[in-house]
């Protein structure tokens, strides 16, 4: 017996005429295609369904006991649809939030990349000016001894951090 987690596949043909006013209901109900396929589907079989039980009860051959199995099972699936709405309509308030906060994601990332880039810039043009420094200085003055602040500005701790006092200072 199958299970409700199994799924199936149908394909049919259908004449175009028949596609363009399946098309135009959908499009009318605002439904996704296949969902709306799905909806059209459902709604005949529940139709051909209801009209063997209402001949069965017109002809006599459903008893009392068919008739409340019948209302049980409808009174079950209407609870169920129930259930099912709600919990589409939580996914797909679940799903508007994260689209939310990955567009928000996306946007500090977009953000931080043209960070990066114009500090990568900097950098490079920090080195031209520092080789460009260097090689104006005379070729004694290259492999002078540290100076009494290098020291210092050493032993205060990493050059990041030496880089953001300096900054906050000015």
């Amino acid at each position: 017996m199958d299970t409700p987690d199994e799924w199936v596949t149908f394909e049919i043909t259908v004449a175009s005429e028949t596609a363009r006013e399946i098309e135009r209901v959908i499009a009318e109900n605002g439904w996704e295609h296949s969902e709306g396929l799905r909806l059209l589907l459902g709604s005949g079989l529940g139709y051909v369904k209801g009209e063997k039980i209402l001949h069965a009860v017109e002809s006599g051959a459903m008893t009392a006991q068919d008739l409340q199995t019948v209302v049980s099972r409808m009174m079950e699936t209407e609870s169920r649809l129930a259930v099912l709405r709600f919990r589409a309509f939580e996914l797909e308030r679940a799903n508007r939030d994260w689209e939310l906060s990955t567009g928000a994601v996306q946007n500090e990332r977009m953000g931080l990349r043209g960070v990066v880039q114009r500090l990568r810039e900097e950098i490079a043009a920090l080195k031209a000016e520092n080789a460009q420094s260097c090689a104006r200085l005379p070729p004694q003055e290259t492999h002078v001894e540290l100076s009494t602040q290098q020291v210092t500005d050493r032993a205060q701790g990493s050059g990041w951090l030496r880089l953001f006092r300096r900054n906050r200072s000015v």
